[in-house]
């Protein structure tokens, strides 16, 4: 079975869905969630839904919050053997939907992050090596994205990042890579932030900041998938009505992951992004608990 790593985010989601048109500037009524979420968690629980054997490299406190992170990773079958135990609290995001199930607005605090360091990823080292695919998200300092991009390069590790927002993906800018880094999953938004608004020019230049393959995801425009010498536009699975956007990202990375594992072309598994993140998006979970390899590979057509 396939070994996947992911490094990154673990939090608590509280979401709040207004019930008719949003307005700012007031109370607006709705209903209010808390579950299981983080960039890194729900790629990782996305992965186990997809049969792949996953590990989780974070930091959660010893609260109630992060009680709750461990079981849920537990019943979802993600191991937490490398995660850090922190004396801050766990991490935590607070979004603001509208009654379409699109976000408004959202504030994330991830300072127990801070917890995880290059030292403790260096000794993970043996495991890390071992993997078939590490995914990181850009929640992480720059000095561990700065180690992780060394070590891939030093151990021939494929290294799969995740920019997360806007925000975040500036951090990639800070340090040189000595070797191109396998991929990079931005979106529209956080592409134009670093690259230009020029889809097309903006993923060349992704591809010269050090990054082998680009997969430009693009919401409901679906996504492109490149490699510096083909580019493939991804048509958008059709989704019905959209019961949450949150994780849909998160749902295709693992899909695309799923995909590369399997040995197809990254525009077949860029599709499988697609498919995953069409599943998600019928979901008011931020992981969808209909994602399975099955229904995978079902919508995608692949017998």
């Amino acid at each position: 079975m396939p070994r996947v790593i992911v490094i990154g985010g673990a939090n608590v989601d509280i979401k709040g869905r207004s019930r008719g048109s949003f307005v700012a500037g007031t109370s607006n009524p709705g209903e209010v969630t808390v579950s299981a979420g983080g960039v890194g968690r729900n790629i990782a629980e996305n992965l186990a839904r997809l049969g792949i054997s996953v590990s989780l490299v974070t930091a959660l406190g010893q609260d109630a919050n992060g009680q709750l992170l461990r079981q849920a990773c537990a019943v979802a079958g993600v191991d937490l053997s490398m995660t850090v135990t922190t004396a801050a609290p766990t991490g935590s995001y607070l979004a603001v939907l509208d009654s379409t199930g699109e976000l408004v607005s959202a504030i994330n605090d991830m300072r127990a992050l801070e917890a995880l360091s290059p030292e403790h990823l260096a000794g993970c080292a043996e495991q890390l090596a071992k993997a078939d695919m590490l995914v990181a998200d850009c929640n992480l300092s720059e000095a561990c994205l700065a180690w992780l991009c060394r070590f891939s390069a030093e151990r021939g590790v494929r290294l799969l990042i995740e920019p997360v927002s806007v925000p975040k993906v500036s951090k990639l800018l800070s340090f040189v890579r000595s070797a191109p880094i396998f991929a990079i999953t931005p979106n529209a938004q956080q592409l134009a932030a670093v690259a230009g608004p020029d889809e097309i020019q903006a993923i060349a230049r992704f591809h010269s900041f050090g990054f082998s393959n680009v997969i430009l995801h693009r919401g409901s425009a679906g996504a492109w998938a490149s490699n510096g010498a083909v580019l493939t536009k991804i048509r958008p699975i059709p989704v019905a009505a959209i019961e949450d956007v949150t994780g849909a990202g998160d749902a295709a990375v693992a899909g695309l992951v799923c995909g590369l594992l399997d040995g197809r072309s990254l525009a077949e598994s860029a599709r499988l992004g697609q498919c995953a993140a069409a599943i998600k998006l019928l979901s008011p979970q931020s992981v969808a608990s209909g994602l399975s390899r099955d229904s995978l590979l079902r919508l995608a057509g692949i017998n």
